[in-house]
This record gives structure tokens, sequence and C-alpha cells, in this order.
């Protein structure tokens, strides 16, 4: 059953938990990207106005992933080229990253994989009817950032990371309660409140380990929070494939689920996969 979680549990997690508030440059971007007629060059000021950010955020798009023909040298040239829903989400990827991270550098792995993740989800959601790509992008992105602050607050977080590899979902879950009182998903749907997004979006978070809803995948009440849930596991998937990690162990249980509520083909899911395997 999709869950939620009461005004009561959440103070008392905030008690336990330090979560961050959303950066007022990420909110005066979002709300710059929104306008009725967005100003390019009030986006790309807000962005230089912080030489961390426009640094990092040009080190993305200069990264081999966007298989662009010359360097970037400026956001302004940023946006001309990769347009503005691209150049915003690469944005709040980065500033996600500065905000959740500090000095904490042993998650390093934790974001090259949120990125390429993020992306994936993004490409595959071009192929979903009634699913924006940014939506997709930003849920790929968020949906396990809980681990990011789990790992700054528990000194033993990363090895109950180590050794939930081989775990099925529900099973980790339980590990991450009983070794930290707290799972991941829900420190992220906290994170995913606090910082503005979406309710689908929040609930897609704290929800995104259990398989269960797709039972009910075509109410419409869950039928957008499971897409979102479907297109963010096929991401992870692809992922773990491309860089040469084992399967997880739940995949082929999960997959005709996953593809059977996107309403995907076995072998047109398949070319997907070649398609962006060349993308990475």
């Amino acid at each position: 059953m999709l869950r939620d979680i009461s005004p009561t549990e959440s103070e008392t997690l905030f008690k336990s938990m330090v979560i961050p508030t959303r950066p007022d440059v990420l909110t005066a971007i979002k709300k710059a990207q929104e306008a009725e007629d967005p100003d390019f060059d009030e986006i790309a000021r807000l962005i230089n106005s912080d030489l961390t950010l426009s640094a990092a955020m040009l080190k993305t798009v200069n990264s081999p992933f966007y298989q662009l023909n010359k360097r970037i040298n400026s956001v302004d040239e940023a946006l001309k080229l990769l347009g503005l829903r691209n150049i915003c989400n690469i944005t709040e990827g980065v500033v996600l990253r500065q905000v959740l991270s500090g000095n904490n550098n042993q998650m390093d792995y934790f974001w090259d994989s949120a990125n390429r993740m993020a992306m994936i989800a993004a490409a595959l959601s071009e192929n979903v009817h009634g699913i924006d790509s940014a939506e997709a992008y930003t849920f790929g992105l968020f949906h396990n950032c809980g681990q990011v602050l789990m790992s700054g607050r528990f000194p033993n977080y990363m090895e109950t990371l180590e050794r939930g590899e081989r775990m099925s979902r529900q099973e980790f879950i339980e590990l991450e309660n009983r070794r930290h009182q707290t799972s991941h998903n829900v420190v992220g749907y906290l994170l995913g409140r606090t910082w503005y997004l979406p309710e689908d979006t929040q609930l897609a978070i704290l929800n995104h380990h259990d398989y269960s809803l797709f039972e009910h995948g075509e109410d419409a009440e869950w039928h957008h929070i499971c897409t979102l849930i479907a297109i963010a596991s096929l991401a992870e998937h692809i992922l773990k494939m491309n860089v040469k990690q084992f399967e997880h162990i739940e995949w082929r249980g999960i997959e005709p689920v996953l593809l059977n509520h996107l309403a995907f083909k076995l072998e047109e899911f398949e070319d997907m996969v070649d398609n962006i395997g060349m993308m990475l």
C-alpha cells in the first residue's frame, strides 16, 4: 500500500537528522525557468553568481557523456547549445551534490551513478506517455539521496550499504532500520519535502523500494508514482549492466512488471538499452 508519513513522524525524524534547506540560488533559477517567457540572461547571471557552481556545471557539460564537438567555455554558450531544461537539470544536480556532500568524498561514486541514472531516466521517459523528462531526471537524481545524508550522519553507514548490495530491496530497508532507526527512502522523502519537490515525486522517493505498489499501478492515484519508480528502476538496471556490476537479485522477477506498467515490449526495451549504452 502507498505509504505516507504523518506530521508527528516527520517532526521526530527532523530532530534526529539534519535535512538541509533548498539553496536560494536554486529557488531563483527554478522561478526564472518556470516564467512564461524565461529570461536566459537572468538564468545565466544566477548560475554565474556562484563561481563554484558555474565551474562545476561547465565541467559536467564538457564531460564525454554529452559528446559535444567543441568545448563550452561559458554558461551562456551552454544554454544556447544544450537548452534551458538540460542546463537547469545539470545545475540542480550540481547544487544537490554541493549541499549534501560537503567534504564527504567517500560518496563520490554515488554522485557519478546518480547523475548517470538521472540522464538515463530522462532518456527513457521520452518513450513514456504522460511524463516529463525533467520530472524523470529529478526523480532519478533524488530518489537515493537519503543515502548521502545517512552516510554523513552515521559513521558505519558505508558498511550498511556494502552489506545491502546482495539483499532484496525490502531486506535492505529492514537492515537500515535495524542499524540506524530510519531508512534512506524516508530521509530522501524528507529532503524532497524540504526542497519543495512535487508531491508525486516525494511519494515515489518514499515508496521506491516497494514493488507491491504495481499491483495497483493502474489506479489513477498511484499510476504516476509507479511510472516514476518504474523508469528509475530500469535506469538503475541499465547503469549496472553498463558498468559491469552484478544484476540485482530481484531483477528477473520485477522486469516484466516494470515493462508491463510502461507498456514496453521486451524487444523495444532491449533496443533502448543498446542506444543508451552507446550514449554512456
